[in-house]
């Protein structure tokens, strides 16, 4: 069903949902309670389940019996997303650098022009949304279905990692502008990694970029006398 507004009610409740677990509004194991939804939004149950299908599809809900819950992540996850995340990272780069065609360069130039413009701004969400679509137009660039597929599972859930940065507490404006201003130049070399069709670059950089994340998560959620060293990886 099509709304007022021209969006498919599916759509419409998929962008909600999407948006309340990724800005934690619903916490990490939350029971989904679908009939609060159809009358919260006034809508029948089908584009509801169609809605939901997706998200667990994406990785943000999982089944549970019949029941359907926010998606919970542990901390002794993060060593198999880190390595999962510099693993893909670094070859969707790679790929990008070797494969990328000049239309997909433009949409990645732009990508990276919105994210500079959302880190001016200073509106978390927007901030996470904007590097999110950065790196999916990378990974688009590459053209490689399968690693695609795997990158972009796992940037979903950096998503959600990236806000838990945010909400963590403790976290001084100097240290937020410090990482901002260090993602800003990671996504600018990374641009001119991919232009010049710099394979070896695009995956130096991109390796570096996701240890700047990782370092980032482990100081706010395990706290900054844990870092590194307490997430073993090998690659």
């Amino acid at each position: 069903m099509v709304g007022e507004s021209g969006v498919r009610d599916a759509d419409r409740i998929y962008e909600e949902l999407r948006r309340r677990i990724l800005t934690l509004s619903l916490d990490p194991g939350t029971v989904l309670d679908e009939s609060q939804i159809v009358s919260d939004m006034g809508v029948s149950r089908t584009p509801v389940r169609e809605a939901v299908i997706r998200l667990v599809s994406d990785g943000l809900l999982r089944r549970d019996g019949r029941q359907v819950r926010v998606t919970s992540f542990e901390v002794n996850q993060l060593r198999d997303f880190f390595e999962g995340m510099t693993l893909m990272s670094r070859a969707i780069h790679r790929l990008a650098a070797a494969r990328r065609s000049t239309h997909q360069l433009r949409v990645i130039r732009d990508a990276l022009n919105a994210f500079e413009k959302e880190v001016a701004q200073g509106d978390e969400v927007s901030i996470s949304e904007a590097n999110h679509a950065f790196h999916q137009a990378v990974s688009e660039a590459a053209d490689s279905a399968f690693i695609q597929k795997a990158f972009e599972g796992l940037l979903i859930e950096s998503l959600r990692l990236a806000r838990q940065c945010f909400a963590a507490g403790d976290d001084r404006e100097t240290t937020q502008r410090q990482h901002l201003e260090r993602t800003v130049a990671d996504h600018r070399e990374l641009y001119q990694a991919i232009e010049r069709r710099d394979t070896e670059e695009a995956d130096r950089v991109a390796g570096r970029h996701s240890l700047l994340f990782r370092e980032r998560l482990s100081a706010q959620i395990l706290g900054p006398s844990t870092l590194i060293s307490s997430i073993p990886i090998d690659i």
